[in-house]
């Protein structure tokens, strides 16, 4: 018997970011929901990586995509035609106190958080305005913002800015049958948030496993987040069972938000 929750007329979805740790759960979470995958991200190596974990009879593509160029992505969205959704996984974080702020790295933490959710945004506006069939569109934000953070202002900006672009745009693509919300994870079990980790350490004059610690325990649920339970939920914001959803910000973050 098929399975219900698979569809059995593939969808297209393109993941941009595709070789990070939610990048990655992203890929395999709708590939295994039935959907086809066109994956973006500039780290080749990555974003390979993410496909071959498939099985290799689906017809995914792997494309190399630097989201500060927007036309960049303006290519690969013409290139990839019409697809039925579109995740925004590409990020990046810095920690580093505000009096003490390299500005190089806090432009290209803006650059790629806010600035390339943009020409996301934009390009895929385009293309599924012109094939008329609606669609839907999730970015990943962050718990980050939702509350401001101490020395990560830049994480936060981007964050708290990717927000409001994801309800400015809900609200002029909604007619058109485009839905966009954002996803706003805690602490995830990823790479990156192993170099949060690294860096908090250092800047506070601490071990790197009791900042683990504290960051794996940050929540109401005491744990971390995975990477699958935040693809789950972007597949589920993608479903026909989420017709009514758009303009939202659904928080994934074990309950940090209840200890505010």
């Amino acid at each position: 018997m098929a399975d219900p929750n698979v569809s059995q007329t593939p969808r297209h979805v393109a993941v941009i970011g595709a070789g990070g740790g939610i990048g990655r759960a992203c890929v395999a979470a709708f590939a295994a929901s039935g959907w086809r995958v066109l994956a973006a991200d500039r780290d080749g190596d990555a974003m390979r990586l993410a496909l071959d974990e498939l099985d290799r009879s689906d017809p995914h593509e792997a494309h190399g995509v630097d989201v500060r160029d927007r036309h960049a992505i303006d290519r690969f969205a013409r290139h990839i035609g019409s697809v039925d959704a579109m995740i925004y996984c590409a990020g990046l974080v810095a920690t580093m106190p505000i009096a003490e702020t390299d500005f190089d790295v806090f432009d290209h933490v803006m650059a790629v958080n806010l600035s390339g959710a943009a020409h996301a945004a934009s390009a895929f506006a385009r293309t599924m305005k012109s094939a008329r069939t609606g669609g839907s569109m999730v970015f990943i934000a962050s718990t980050a913002g939702l509350r401001g953070e101490a020395n990560a202002s830049a994480y936060c900006a981007s964050k708290f800015g990717l927000i409001g672009l994801v309800q400015s745009v809900a609200a002029e693509l909604t007619a058109c049958d485009i839905r966009v919300n954002a996803v706003a994870p805690g602490n995830v079990d990823t790479p990156m948030l192993r170099r949060v980790a690294e860096d908090i350490a250092a800047l506070e004059d601490r071990s790197v496993e009791a900042v683990w610690h504290d960051l794996a325990h940050a929540g109401a649920a005491q744990r971390l987040i995975k990477p699958e339970e935040v693809a789950s939920l972007c597949v589920a914001l993608c479903a026909p069972q989420s017709a009514g959803l758009t303009g939202a910000t659904i928080p994934i973050d074990g309950g940090a938000l209840l200890l505010a």
